[in-house]
């Protein structure tokens, strides 16, 4: 009996910890809403985020007061240890405040370079090189208004929060206690109980496929709080990524390759089967190139190539490349990241919700592999890499795919000390080694695949020691930028533009019928200003040129996957069978095929949409660039990525076999 009087002081601990999560939660969001996102906020879009982003706010909530909750049942088995737990149920509830702050404060850093709430780039840091992501957030980000932020909010919660408690307990002192009033607080605790921790009165809790009930991109992306972000980051995607369970696209295989192939996938054995491809040389006549550059490009935008920002003089080198070739004006990475853009280049596997480099299956190298394929061909595999071999396991990786040769920015011997940095060496020193290299080949066929690092955070190059001045505004432009921090970025993009065009320009004069390709891994995350366009924001180049291709050929829409068959059409010969998810750029196939993936983009002939999951913005393909399809034709384009990924899926965690 005693323990049920006393129970609403334990009680009224737990709703205090609902409210100050609740609105804790609440101002993490417009703070996010204003100062990251710079998203609208008087609109109708608004009231729906905000109208399922309480039904996640109130499941957080709910979970973080767990602990004040078990010291409540706690006191009805121990009445005499009643003050103790009552003690313990303030510290859970001061707790909760202060791990809210901090994770908040954490989360708005990561969305102000994202664009995104904890998202899967969030394991990368797991995988990825501590000391120089470490770095990198000391030299690029303000770290000391970050920690003044926490102090300052952790002394102002504190202060507010033993008020608001006295304020409680002077409310329950006033209370007449006994059993009958106990047993009140308990039913309406019950009753918070059930409505918070199902997220809110609806027919079943708030999942994911919920979170993106907008048709603006931004505001989705406003949905969720950090705590759930990070809580589907760490249990769902971790679990998918490194665990081999399959994703949520992979269901019935053998119907869904049905999607792609029709009845040849009714009695295949094998995937191979499905996607082995009969290549078509583009020039028949002429003879296949001795060398072969792939280049991606860090954090290398298609943007800057448009017309509207041509003043800006940010991609010449691309841009005459485009003259003297072919390109693709829509063309999509295989994801938002370096690392898993590159696993998909090498692997030739399209994007998984899986971290190939980390994965059993990535030691080995499968028929479709870049390196694999090319060696058949008799050319000499090499890989190079302005960083270093540790990064994400890069060079071991390279060489389980089948690269002969690894050149790092460890093994650049002429680059001066004080240029080396936390990600590797500037651009130009690696790509001088490299002439010397290719300058040494001879005649011997080689395929280089090129991984740059110059364009990346914290883009503190010494560009003027480097003879590369700042780039200048023009003044049509100058309206729309937000400030210096963008000139510097846009500085080292410009350098590494430049450095790319000089190397090409040398290889050329070694080797007159060599053949460039060029892309990058991903958006580089910056842009004029905090509103790019969804193609603005996604796109990437991929432009190739070389002895034997039209001047100015317009290739259609593509991703990564894709150019290894393009590159194939310029030097394998007539009928080479290879298999592989892409497709060639240069054929027929390719202008006539419905549609193709990357990074989370389904991209079509009239533009592309957002593809995320199961959430209603896939399928209503509202969240799209160019034309918006029909809801019929997003849903049948969604259908046929699913089937392409479930296969890539399934042939590299499992093997070739249909089951």
């Amino acid at each position: 009996m005693k323990a049920l009087r006393r129970s609403p002081y334990l009680i009224s601990i737990w709703f205090l910890s609902l409210i100050a999560a609740m609105i804790l939660l609440a101002l993490g969001r417009l703070s996010l809403w204003f100062f990251a996102a710079h998203a609208d906020f008087w609109n109708t879009e608004t009231l729906l985020a905000w109208s399922v982003g309480l039904r996640f706010d109130m499941m957080v909530a709910a979970y973080l007061a767990t602990p004040v909750l078990l010291c409540w049942l706690a006191s009805l088995c121990l009445p005499k240890q009643i003050k103790k737990l009552l003690r313990a149920g303030i510290a859970a509830s001061l707790s909760l405040g202060l791990l809210l702050i901090l994770t908040e404060i954490i989360n708005f850093g990561f969305f102000c370079e994202y664009r995104d709430q904890f998202n899967v780039w969030v394991l990368g840091l797991i995988n990825d090189d501590a000391q120089a992501v470490g770095q990198t957030i000391l030299n690029d980000y303000h770290w000391g208004r970050y920690l003044c932020a926490i102090a300052l909010l952790f002394a102002a919660w504190i202060v507010l929060f033993r008020r608001a408690a006295r304020k409680v307990f002077h409310s329950i002192a006033k209370l007449r206690k006994t059993p009958k009033t106990g047993i009140v607080f308990i039913l309406i605790a019950l009753a918070t109980g059930i409505i918070f921790y199902r997220g809110g009165i609806d027919r079943r809790p708030p999942r994911m496929r919920d979170a993106a009930p907008c048709d603006t991109e931004i505001v989705n992306h406003l949905v969720l709080n950090p705590v759930y972000a990070l809580k589907h980051v760490i249990v769902d995607l971790w679990r998918i990524s490194n665990s081999g369970q399959k994703p949520e696209f992979v269901r019935n295989v053998r119907e869904q390759a049905k999607l792609l192939y029709g009845n040849k996938a009714a009695t295949a054995q094998t995937i191979d089967e499905l996607i082995l491809k009969r290549n078509e040389r583009l020039n028949p006549n002429a003879p296949a190139p001795k060398q072969i550059f792939l280049v991606v490009m860090e954090s290398y935008d298609r943007w800057p190539m448009l017309e509207k920002y041509s003043a800006l003089g940010l991609s010449d080198t691309l841009l005459a490349l485009e003259k003297s070739g072919a390109s693709s004006p829509n063309f999509a990475p295989a994801t938002g990241g370096t690392m898993s853009s590159l696993t998909s280049i090498l692997s030739g596997i399209p994007f998984i919700d899986c971290a190939q480099n980390h994965r059993p299956r990535g030691s080995v190298a499968l028929p479709t592999a870049t390196a694999e394929i090319f060696k058949r061909l008799g050319y000499k595999t090499r890989f190079a890499y302005s960083g270093y071999g540790l990064w994400q396991r890069v060079e071991d990786y390279a060489r389980q795919q089948g690269f002969d040769e690894i050149v790092l920015g460890s093994d650049v011997p002429d680059c001066p000390s004080e240029y080396k940095a936390e990600w590797g060496v500037p651009d130009g020193f690696l790509f001088s080694h490299l002439e010397k290299i290719a300058e040494s080949d001879g005649d011997t066929p080689v395929f280089t695949l090129i991984l740059t690092a110059s364009n990346h955070p914290p883009y503190s190059l010494p560009l003027e020691k480097l003879g590369h001045e700042h780039v200048r505004l023009p003044a049509e432009l100058e309206k729309i930028c937000s400030g210096p921090a963008d000139i510097n970025t846009l500085s080292h993009f410009k350098y590494a533009d430049r450095e790319l065009g000089k190397f090409i320009d040398q290889i050329t004069k070694q080797h007159p019928g060599a053949v460039f390709a060029v892309t990058g891994d991903h958006f580089s995350r910056k842009f004029l200003n905090e509103h790019p366009t969804l193609a603005e924001s996604r796109q990437v180049p991929f432009v190739i040129a070389g002895a034997g291709i039209p001047a100015g050929t317009k290739l259609p829409f593509g991703t990564h996957v894709d150019m290894v068959p393009t590159l194939l059409a310029l030097c394998a010969p007539d009928g080479f069978e290879y298999p592989s998810f892409g497709t060639n750029l240069f054929s027929k196939n390719a202008r006539e095929r419905r549609c193709a993936f990357g990074d989370y983009l389904i991209v079509h002939a009239r533009g592309g949409f957002v593809y995320s999951g199961n959430s209603s913005a896939a399928k209503r393909s509202e969240v799209h660039y160019g034309q918006a399809v029909s809801e019929d034709a997003a849903a049948r384009m969604k259908a046929e990525i699913d089937a392409l990924r479930a296969l890539a899926w399934t042939y590299f965690e499992k093997g070739s076999e249909i089951n």
